[in-house]
């Protein structure tokens, strides 16, 4: 017997979520998946759903943010699950150097130095 995914409609192993509604999912479509991995150098890591990059109107962290972009750049701070401006799970220093930036299949992985620790961020696509 095939067991198809609920969102996507592709064949799938076996997948309940849910505990009164379950329902079939694969891991792609896994609301529960969390598509953004932020490691830092000491071992932290903080999980979200989405990750924007900060430009600020001063040169110091917590200066007013000027303007929120998708892709990283020196000076910028990375932000991730923005929510309404106000909230966040995450915020790092501003972005001192971008080591690298690469894509391999379905995960973008940058990572990057502030002035107090090195990140690694994978992004993968959802």
């Amino acid at each position: 017997m095939k067991i198809y995914c609920r969102s996507c409609l592709k064949v799938t192993k076996h997948r309940q979520k849910g505990l009164r509604n379950p329902v079939n999912v694969c891991n792609k479509c896994d609301i529960s998946n969390m598509p953004v991995r932020l490691v830092k150098s000491n071992g932290e890591t903080h999980l979200g759903r989405e990750v924007k990059f900060v430009e600020w109107k001063g040169e110091e962290l917590g200066s007013l943010a000027k303007e929120l972009h998708e892709q990283p750049q020196a000076g910028f701070s990375c932000l991730i699950d923005p929510q309404y401006g106000y909230s966040y799970t995450w915020l790092t220093t501003p972005i001192k150097e971008i080591i690298s930036d690469t894509k391999h299949e379905d995960v973008r992985t940058i990572e990057f130095q502030t002035k107090n620790s090195s990140y690694i961020l994978y992004i993968y696509n959802t």
